[in-house]
């Protein structure tokens, strides 16, 4: 693509009903290698324009352009450290991408088509040695593999539009009971797991269990329903934070199942999500989301967390 294209989910489709596990991805090639992002995030691809330098940053911040207003281009080839690309960069193009309430756009050196699947079809992706992978799932895609990339990890590991969680502000401890209270929540990120743990472990919140997709948090629910009786499973889950994104079973299907499974209908169910669009909470509304909070808001995270849980 050379020309700019638009996308939105009314233009293509996407997610038409929610909690179908469903999802639509634009598939992209950085240097020699394809990858892929959710198109709920995708605004538009670009041509490369003039770029304004910007001195004493990452060595993958490609510099400044003005796309609606000042964006961050990030060159994924850099990021990522792959080889290959075009041997005239003019003919790369920037994916405009719009999660956590900022648009950054990512250089790359081609872009494919759109496909869909469903993320029972993606899963996660292995986690090799000590370092956090910028890739939370994989999808087979004919006879190659597709990694799906943590653009907000890529993002926050170069801290791009600044400390926006408002972790500062969070609610204080000093609760017995949020000690004691169960709350479990499912995310794909590492990263993000990592900071919604510390965030509600700052609130006095430490009876937590993290799960990598919805598949695992709904089976460790069907497991409790099994073997508890309706009263000791309100009592050992308070409270599920839910990510959308995610491999095998999505945010809003597992709050669907939530909501349509009798044992666990009665429990709070917060959506928290980089893509917290008007479509996607209308579609959060219709599954039963209970709190719908845009991410990276860890502030109003556990505002809801005290409020429903307590």
């Amino acid at each position: 693509m050379t020309t700019s294209t638009a996308f939105s989910a009314v233009e293509t489709g996407i997610l038409l009903e929610a909690g179908t596990t469903e999802a639509e991805l634009l598939v992209f090639q950085v240097g020699e290698q394809t990858f892929g992002v959710n198109l709920a995030k995708v605004r538009e691809v670009l041509p490369v324009e003039a770029l304004t330098p910007m001195p004493l940053t990452h060595e993958a911040v490609d510099g400044l352009v003005t796309i609606r207003d000042l964006v961050v281009p990030l060159d994924l080839r850099t990021y990522l450290k792959v080889n290959g690309g075009n041997e005239a960069p003019a003919e790369d193009s920037l994916i405009l991408l719009e999660f956590n309430r900022q648009h950054v756009a990512f250089r790359v050196q081609s872009v494919d088509r759109i496909h869909r699947v469903t993320w029972k079809d993606t899963p996660p992706a292995p986690q090799l040695g000590s370092k956090v992978s910028p890739v939370t799932s994989i999808w087979r895609l004919d006879a190659s593999v597709v990694p799906l990339i943590d653009f907000e990890a890529i993002t926050a590991s170069i801290v791009i539009g600044g400390n926006s969680s408002g972790i500062g502000s969070l609610p204080a401890s000093g609760s017995a009971d949020r000690d004691r209270t169960p709350i479990i929540f499912a995310d794909d990120s590492v990263l993000i797991s990592e900071m919604i743990r510390e965030s509600l472990a700052g609130a006095g919140f430490n009876n937590l269990t993290g799960f990598g997709d919805g598949d695992e948090l709904w089976r460790y629910l069907d497991d409790l329903t099994k073997t508890l009786s309706p009263e000791q499973v309100k009592e050992s889950v308070a409270c599920v934070v839910t990510d959308i994104e995610m491999p095998q079973m999505d945010g809003l299907s597992l709050t669907r199942m939530i909501r349509n499974t009798p044992a666990t209908a009665h429990i709070p169910v917060i959506v928290y999500s980089s893509i917290a669009s008007d479509d996607n909470m209308k579609k959060g509304e219709q599954v039963g989301a209970t709190s719908q909070i845009a991410k990276p808001r860890y502030d109003d995270l556990v505002r809801a967390v005290v409020e429903l849980s307590l």
